[in-house]
């Protein structure tokens, strides 16, 4: 766990996203909640310990799975987009849920399945559509639903610290784009990069500045290029996830060409190109 600007606790060692939490005259005000029961459990004792401070909200920056789960050991007063709220819905047929665990987490299902039968999804407390404000006393935390990675993420800017929570529309890897907009990706990092900020909470991995939102933005203009340069020679999906060079902009585990198109990262890589073609 680390402390940024003296009063934001973020930890980004748990398994699944980054979750952090803001000490704020009202309360605590936490963006996100651990994936694992266990961890849930240890960042509720950990922050109030920390801070003295009763919880006050949860805000989630989508519906996926490891961004929500721990809600039930935080707060019931959760706070997320209405798409996101839906999502949540889906996320209570615990088949469904557990069939996703797997595919992306399949050592984690054996050993908490029976906590995950158990667990609540909790019903959001208030879902807003475009923006929404908290004054928390000292702190004016600004939600604003920008899209991109997913039809429900958010971005979180706690204005006095100049911090902004990006969601999984910045992360320190390649992204998931298995329910991704990429025109509304590029827009909500263009909106990012016009932003008075200091310091940047990504989805996942190390705490950083705007410099990640900038190469970010890179990244997504050479898919972009590259995609289309691989349209007009007439290449299928497969074929531009073997011969990319942008599939290796984030580093990744040596894997043969041959397997690659196959791999987790081929598959968002083909979700990415098919985004970009699909969107003109």
């Amino acid at each position: 766990m680390q402390t940024v600007k003296k009063r934001i606790l973020v930890e980004t060692d748990y398994v699944g996203a980054n979750v952090s939490c803001i000490a704020a005259e009202r309360g605590l005000v936490f963006v996100d909640s651990p994936f694992l029961p266990k961890d849930g459990l240890k960042w509720a004792e950990l922050t109030r310990e920390r801070t003295g401070k009763d919880i006050a909200y949860v805000i989630n920056t989508d519906h996926h799975y490891d961004h929500v789960m721990g809600n039930v050991f935080l707060t019931e007063n959760v706070i997320c987009h209405t798409t996101a709220a839906k999502g949540m819905d889906y996320l209570r047929n615990k088949p469904v849920l557990k069939e996703v665990i797997k595919e992306a987490f399949p050592e984690v299902l054996p050993k908490y399945e029976s906590e995950i039968d158990q667990l609540s999804i909790v019903s959001p407390h208030i879902a807003f559509e475009r923006t929404l404000t908290l004054d928390m006393g000292d702190a004016t935390i600004v939600l604003e639903f920008v899209g991109g990675h997913s039809p429900a993420t958010i971005m979180i800017y706690l204005a006095e610290e100049r911090v902004l929570f990006t969601g999984d529309n910045v992360e320190g890897q390649f992204p998931y784009f298995g329910q991704a907009h990429f025109g509304k990706w590029k827009e909500a990092l263009e909106k990012m990069l016009s932003m008075d900020i200091d310091i940047v909470v990504p989805g996942h991995g190390p705490v950083g500045g705007k410099e990640m939102v900038e190469n970010y933005f890179t990244f997504f203009q050479e898919l972009e290029e590259e995609v289309k340069d691989f349209q007009r020679q007439g290449l299928t999906l497969d074929e531009m996830a073997v011969r990319s060079k942008i599939i290796n902009f984030f580093p990744i585990e040596e894997i043969a060409a041959q397997d690659l198109a196959g791999s987790w990262i081929g598959a968002q890589y083909k979700s990415a190109a098919k985004a970009v073609l699909e969107e003109g």
